[in-house]
């Protein structure tokens, strides 16, 4: 038996809990591996709330990403075989989360650990990356000339925006409630870093963009935060909502600033696009690229033993992060 991370029902509420089950062989097309690391996110706590939009199912393992040690495959597999080491991207189906000692994938939701990366980096990097790989690089198809505006900017998915939009060629608008994070976001990349708290957000965006406005906005807060931004918006602009940290359910929009120049909004979810085989070589082909020329590489803000996991998520919901929160088990030490 080995150790998973659940979500269970505890004296009447949803709470995440780690026990011992029996370790499954894999499937057809699929990979057993030991898990080295898990990545967090926030998609955990909304699946544990019952906020996701996958609905929670108890009990239930959780967790997105991983990377760990090949140890059996299943029927059909020939790209992997025992030994090997391979990272988890990101599949919606429950049935398939990562979080404990052991872990179950599909073959095509693999990918090789990266060289030189260590078990942290390897298990905090595809969430980030391919979460902005869709709305940057496919859809809006960001590139040179192009300014962009990283919300909520200090977490990982904000870290992954910063990152990738650097790599297209954008110029990076990195947005942040307090003067605290200025200088960490600065030296993760940004061009410039507008801070809530001082006031005139789109002041501070047109500024930063020479009066011309970003064509992206890569949106991990949401509720009223599009009227702080709403007079910074190129012509054209495009909205990606991806996250809801504002706490809200709904979110209100600026009607007019928004017709003015025809932005458009498109809630967005990564699990959506990684349903198809070919978006999914696609992006784990531009991603691993960029991985393996050092071009990107995952912030690691804390590192939490396996057994710790509820301090980890008590850490993450304080709002204080600076890039990936990670759990490492027994294996990686």
């Amino acid at each position: 038996m080995k150790n998973v991370l659940l979500v269970d029902l505890v004296d009447g509420e949803n709470r995440f809990v780690i026990r011992p089950i029996d370790m499954a062989e894999p499937g057809p097309g699929e990979v057993r591996y030991q898990v080295h690391a898990i990545g967090l996110n926030r998609a955990d706590l909304l699946y544990l709330n019952g906020g996701h939009y996958t609905p929670t199912m108890l009990p239930s393992r959780v967790g997105f990403e991983a990377c760990g040690i090949v140890t059996s495959v299943g029927e059909g597999v020939t790209a992997y075989k025992p030994g090997d080491r391979v990272t988890a991207i990101p599949h919606g189906d429950p049935k398939y989360s990562v979080g404990g000692e052991f872990a179950i994938t599909p073959a095509q939701y693999l990918a090789p650990w990266p060289e030189g990366y260590s078990a942290a980096e390897a298990a905090g990097a595809w969430m980030q990356y391919l979460t902005a790989y869709f709305p940057l690089k496919e859809i809006a198809k960001v590139g040179p000339g192009d300014a962009i505006l990283v919300t909520a900017a200090s977490s990982s998915a904000g870290l992954g925006g910063i990152q990738l939009g650097k790599l297209l060629g954008a110029r990076v608008v990195a947005s942040t409630r307090s003067a605290a994070k200025r200088d960490f976001l600065l030296g993760a990349g940004a061009d410039h870093v507008v801070v809530m708290d001082e006031g005139d957000v789109s002041g501070q965006i047109m500024a930063a963009t020479g009066g011309r406005g970003v064509r992206a906005v890569y949106e991990a807060v949401a509720g009223k935060f599009f009227y702080d931004y709403a007079e910074a918006l190129a012509p054209g602009a495009q909205i990606f909502v991806y996250g809801a940290m504002s706490g809200t359910p709904t979110i209100e929009i600026p009607i007019v600033p928004f017709i003015r120049v025809g932005a458009q909004i498109q809630l967005y979810s990564l699990i959506n696009y990684l349903r198809g085989v070919d978006a999914v070589d696609r992006s784990r082909l531009f991603v691993g690229l960029a991985m393996q020329a050092g071009a990107i590489r995952p912030i690691i803000d804390k590192v939490f033993k396996f057994e710790d996991a509820l301090d980890a998520y008590a850490y993450m919901e304080s709002g204080d992060q600076k890039g990936k929160i990670v759990l490492e088990t027994q294996f990686a030490r």
